[in-house]
């Protein structure tokens, strides 16, 4: 990975750890390079956007989720699992983190070697975000 690519994810990753704890979309103008999305990010809906990284079009708040929530937050977290390949079940983006969100939760952080608890908090946001 060359040093500018490194140097914007550590950014990036502090810029979402620090909006997971304050629950406000964080920002910086040299936060990450604006990547063009591919047309597989634009077949999922989702598109860079310069200091939060991914984003699907229902939350830019990274705030702790787990089993049993819902909402907009949920949605985002469904949309951007979709986006990385992972299958979030037959319901598909309701918003609901019941056992199919849960899993791909899971099978996602196993994937970028966090442990696999199914809660999103502060580094699965960050890995959701900003690795393709």
């Amino acid at each position: 990975m060359p040093v500018n690519r490194v140097a914007a994810a550590v950014l990036t990753a502090g810029l979402l750890a620090a909006t997971a704890v304050t629950g406000a979309a964080a920002t910086a103008s040299a936060a990450a390079p604006s990547a063009e999305p591919s047309a597989a990010t634009a077949l999922a809906g989702c598109s860079w956007r310069t200091g939060l990284g991914f984003y699907c079009g229902y939350d830019t708040h990274n705030t702790y989720a787990d089993y049993g929530d819902s909402g907009k937050k949920v949605k985002e977290i469904q949309a951007l699992l979709r986006f990385h390949g992972k299958d979030i079940g037959s319901s598909g983006i309701d918003g609901q983190f019941g056992k199919d969100t849960r899993s791909a939760v899971r099978a996602f952080q196993r994937s970028v070697r966090l442990p696999d608890d199914g809660i999103v908090g502060p580094n699965t946001w960050t890995w959701l975000r900003t690795s393709v």
